[in-house]
This record gives structure tokens, sequence and C-alpha cells, in this order.
């Protein structure tokens, strides 16, 4: 079964910020940096249940799972949840931030 992958609005704005600051920095590491993150997001459409829970989803009213994206200090988390045929990303984070809160998500 394969799952139609979807941004929030806030996931979108998180992802290009990330991409700015990096490409602010290294605009050639930017541009590869966000395609192997879509790429990797689009990986999500085959099995999303695979990637485990992620530690706050106990917090919500829904299901949220991560996707770890690149290793060490240049790890991002990809939350996403399941809903029916669809995976919608909520949010892209450095791994160092403070974990998703209630009042992060729109719902």
């Amino acid at each position: 079964m394969s799952f139609d992958v979807a941004y929030t609005a806030h996931a979108q704005q998180e992802l290009e910020d990330v991409y700015l600051w990096i490409k602010s920095r290294a605009p050639l590491s930017a541009e590869r940096w966000r395609e192997e993150l879509i790429s990797k997001v689009e990986s999500l459409a085959e099995e999303p249940q695979r990637h485990r829970l992620a530690p706050e989803s106990r917090r919500f009213p829904v299901e949220i799972r991560q996707l770890l994206f690149r290793k060490r200090r240049g790890q991002f988390r990809i939350l996403f949840t399941i809903t029916g045929k669809g995976v919608v990303i909520l949010s892209v984070r450095h791994h160092s931030r403070r974990p998703l809160e209630e009042g992060d998500l729109p719902f």
C-alpha cells in the first residue's frame, strides 16, 4: 500500500528556515541537504509504520512517529502522523531542539 505524503504549513516553514540557514553558510551543501531530506520524506510513502513512535507521542491525541535524517550533530527528526492513506509531516527539527509540546502543533 502506498501512502500520500503531505507537509503541514508549519513543517514546510521549518524545512525552509533550515535550508536558508545552511544556504547562508554553504550554498552547495544546502541544495544537497534539501534534496536528501525530501527524498527521505518521500520514502515514507512505503511502510511509514516501520518507524518508531516519537518520545513525545504520548502527549498528543494522535500517534506521532519519527524518521531520523542524517547522524550525529547534523541529525534532524522528521515528525509525522499516519492518517488513513496519508502521511502528514508535522515538524522538521534538529535533534537538539526541545521535544514537541502541545502548543507546537495545530491540534
